[in-house]
């Protein structure tokens, strides 16, 4: 197995963690704790929505779960407001660092609004770093159905077997895997169930991952 010569990278968690939206929960009606709730109906819905042939992007699905925890529309713009806002995991830089000093191309691939995640990018001071970002709304469908992956692979010139995905959902990386991709789990504080295959690298912070998926 060759080291990649591109690697693209899930957003959210795996590069911003949500925990700084935890506060606005309770300005809404909500608690604290509704948080990983919220995100777990969010993508359910999401991938409901996809296996049914139908797209929605991530705002109306995120604003649809909200509606169902009785959360009205306007109220919910207290909780996208957050998203911009959001500060990078601090081994992100060193990680991609270390992959421009390889010369490997970093590809920020979400499943959200691409200027939301440019904004991420900007903001956290990532943007030399990052040579495209790449957004499920430009394909019409979610992640982790493969056809992300693949237009991922092409966008950056490669073929699917020399790029990989490193990300802390495992459905995200069995995703990029059934696509023909290398996965690399870095754990945020998640664990790797035993129904997905296997990753090809594990690690416990983004540079070990990147540090692996280079040695291949």
């Amino acid at each position: 197995m060759p080291a990649p010569r591109a690697i693209a990278f899930d957003v959210i968690e795996t590069l911003f963690p949500l925990g700084p939206l935890r506060p606005l929960f309770p300005r809404i009606g909500l608690q604290e704790s509704d948080l990983e709730p919220f995100f777990a109906s969010l993508l359910r819905d999401a991938f409901a929505l996809d296996t049914c042939g139908i797209y929605k992007p991530f705002a109306e699905v995120a604003r649809a779960s909200l509606e169902q925890m009785g959360i009205a529309s306007d109220a919910a713009d207290t909780i996208f407001n957050g998203f911009p806002n959001l500060a990078a995991h601090p081994d992100v830089r060193p990680g991609f660092e270390r992959l421009a000093g390889e010369g490997v191309p970093v590809i920020a691939l979400t499943n959200g609004n691409a200027d939301v995640t440019r904004t991420l990018v900007e903001r956290n001071g990532l943007a030399e770093l990052v040579s495209r970002v790449i957004s499920i709304d430009e394909i019409g469908v979610w992640k982790p159905r493969a056809r992300v992956y693949t237009y991922a692979a092409e966008a950056a010139g490669v073929a699917p077997s020399d790029m990989a995905l490193v990300a802390c959902h495992p459905w995200d990386c069995q995703g990029a895997m059934s696509a023909g991709l290398t996965a690399g789990f870095v754990r945020r504080g998640h664990a790797y169930g035993s129904a997905m295959n296997a990753p090809q690298v594990r690690g416990d912070s983004l540079p070990a991952v990147v540090d692996e998926l280079l040695a291949l």
